[in-house]
């Protein structure tokens, strides 16, 4: 009996493939990225993403839903930063789930003027994949698919229902100038507050 529990111990040593790996959200694949079949609220069509263009350093995974308030509230502060950085990080805007429609999506974006693309992300694999789980939250990417920041767009929000009357930190912004120029980035990761994306 002592053999076989020896035994066991030491594969469970020797071989960690078999156990279970944790979630790796710091470094992602391009092919996986690639590989989910995302709803474009303006066209209707299917669409993959695409491949980062030439002058494009980064690109941005932005998690809404047209109904969460704080996604509305963001929708200026979203359109600034595409209009400052658009050229060298690519916006797309996530709307996980089956629950909203194209026309719905569409009629969002109209109404607060937002510029870069929202796709629908109806099988919520992109979104499983990037493990975002709040609307709003932000995932900027390196060319290389790697995490350079992770988490709320700026600290206006204190908690649900608790908001200064300005953002004093601006996560997002800074961590995109910050890779630019190019230097360290100060915060990686913060924790978004908003409504949870939902299972259907």
């Amino acid at each position: 009996m002592r053999t076989n529990a020896m035994l066991i111990l030491f594969l469970f040593i020797a071989l960690p493939g078999l156990h279970a790996q944790p979630l790796n959200d710091s470094v992602f694949a391009a092919a996986k990225l690639q590989q989910p079949r995302l709803q474009d609220a303006a066209s209707g069509k299917l669409r993959k993403l695409t491949p980062l263009a030439a002058p494009q350093l980064m690109q941005l995974y932005i998690f809404l839903s047209p109904e969460c308030p704080l996604c509305q509230n963001y929708a200026q502060v979203l359109n600034k930063l595409h209009q400052q950085y658009g050229n060298a990080v690519q916006f797309y805007g996530i709307v996980p789930g089956k629950t909203y429609s194209a026309a719905t999506v569409t009629a969002f974006a109209r109404k607060y003027v937002i510029r870069f693309p929202l796709l629908i992300d109806q099988a919520k694999q992109l979104t499983n994949y990037l493990q975002a789980s709040i609307t709003p939250e932000v995932i900027l990417l390196n060319s290389r698919y790697e995490l350079v920041y992770k988490g709320a767009i700026d600290n206006r929000m204190k908690s649900l229902g608790v908001q200064r009357w300005k953002a004093t930190e601006n996560y997002l912004q800074d961590a995109i100038s910050q890779y630019l120029q190019p230097a360290a980035v100060a915060v990686k990761r913060t924790r978004a507050t908003g409504c949870l994306i939902n299972d259907f």
